[in-house]
């Protein structure tokens, strides 16, 4: 489905503010966020238009109580310069917020002050700098995008850039659009557009658009159509949902959207393509980052935790979207504050794998030792102790832990290679437990 848009996008409203999606990690992002699209220019000789976006969250500015409500206020900069550095644009404004929720301004709500302003520049790559200084807090944030800016005066056909948005909302023959503002990352069960404007000038009763998301080897992993709809005169606005089938593992895509004449029967024909456009397309992290590098490994360093038929089955999945999912929901079953976007137990797991592998590295990596083992399992010992055997060649190592758990480890080289020697109580798998507990 493609939903036509009636009024100039100078005419769409922005939002007065973004919600953070739920499975967005702000730590991977920078406090201010910047976005922008580019157009063609209103006339036949125009230059072409830029459109900032920039979102500052509540929760990094700081408001204060005045007359029963909370105000607050930052000065914001807009600074766009070519590749050898020559400014085209410099401007600032203040922006004054007042809300009468402390909840909100406190940032728990996820709420942003947006700020829209549109520029005309020849076509060129430009370098959008963006500052805000929190007139309260003192404090300073900055962003910066490079962008390119076409000259689609050029084609018969042609694509603006895209712009991502969350909701769309008619009012009337007008819309309102809340974008993803930022290099934001996408969660697959989050309901996504992509804007665009399409322009001709040929006399087209219908039009038809397709869309895919590649991988970096320009594999195709997701793909969609859209009815053929009416272009309503040179520029046409135009949202196209992007929904997907399955789950993509995280990482960097690229969307691309394409024109396609309609023929005569009424079908696209998807071997010509008018036009096309691009963008990166992200699949977050929704876990702890580093180890869903290699998710297969991340599954199987699960075995002391967990036991091998569970392993199994996470690894027996059919794609590793799926494997993924199933990864995820394991430590969703264990997370000892489920209500929270972090999950203690996970990032206190992989954290001791983590240590194991930089104290215990012997012949096999520090997570497959004996020491590695015991340590993920039990975490630090409460006392270590380090003797020398008879032989003057032989070290133990007694580790001791509160709940009277005493484990000794033998190297009998004099090579750090420590086997263990006493007996584990029962079948032992790590259990996370608070600090005070």
């Amino acid at each position: 489905m493609i939903l036509p848009i009636t009024a100039a996008l100078g005419l769409l409203t922005p939002p007065v503010h973004n919600a953070a999606p739920a499975w967005m990690y702000t730590d991977q992002l920078s406090v201010l966020k910047l976005d922008a699209v580019s157009l063609k220019g209103r006339g036949p000789a125009a230059n072409p238009l830029l459109d900032v976006y920039v979102a500052m969250p509540y929760e990094h500015l700081q408001f204060t109580p005045y007359d029963g409500s909370f105000v607050g206020e930052y000065s914001l900069r807009i600074r766009i310069r070519d590749t050898v550095g020559t400014t085209y644009i410099d401007t600032s404004l203040t922006k004054t917020i007042v809300e009468s929720s402390y909840t909100v301004v406190r940032g728990k709500t996820g709420k942003s002050d947006n700020t829209q302003r549109r520029f005309t520049l020849p076509a060129g790559t430009y370098v959008i700098d963006v500052q805000a200084r929190d007139v309260f807090g003192q404090k300073t944030y900055s962003a910066e995008q490079r962008h390119t800016v076409y000259d689609l005066n050029a084609e018969a056909d042609a694509l603006s850039s895209i712009l991502y948005l969350s909701e769309i909302e008619q009012r009337g023959n007008r819309y309102t659009i809340i974008p993803y503002i930022g290099e934001q990352m996408w969660s697959n069960d989050q309901r996504l557009f992509a804007f665009f404007e399409y322009y001709t000038s040929s006399i087209r009763s219908l039009v038809g658009f397709t869309w895919d998301i590649s991988s970096s080897d320009m594999r195709a992993l997701a793909s969609g159509s859209a009815e053929p709809m009416r272009p309503t005169g040179q520029a046409t606005q135009a949202f196209v949902p992007i929904v997907l089938a399955g789950r993509l593992i995280p990482g960097e895509y690229t969307l691309t959207i394409r024109a396609h004449p309609v023929i005569a029967d009424g079908a696209v024909d998807t071997t010509d393509v008018l036009a096309s456009t691009s963008r990166a397309y992200h699949v977050p992290q929704s876990m702890a980052g580093e180890l869903l590098k290699d998710l297969r490994k991340a599954i199987k360093q699960l075995i002391y935790v967990t036991g091998q038929d569970t392993i199994d089955s996470l690894l027996a999945a059919s794609t590793d979207g799926e494997r993924l999912t199933r990864f995820e929901n394991f430590w969703k079953s264990i997370d000892p504050t489920p209500n929270s976007a972090k999950n203690e137990a996970l990032e206190e797991y992989y954290g001791r794998i983590e240590v194991a592998n930089e104290r215990f590295r012997s012949y096999n990596e520090g997570w497959l030792t004996d020491m590695g083992r015991v340590y993920i399992i039990y975490g630090e010992p409460l006392t270590v102790e380090r003797l020398l055997g008879q032989n003057r060649l032989t070290v133990f190592s007694r580790w001791t832990y509160p709940n009277g758990v005493v484990v000794t480890f033998e190297d009998p080289s004099g090579f750090g290679d420590f086997r263990l020697r006493s007996t584990l109580p029962g079948n032992p798998k790590y259990e996370y437990r608070r600090a005070g507990r």
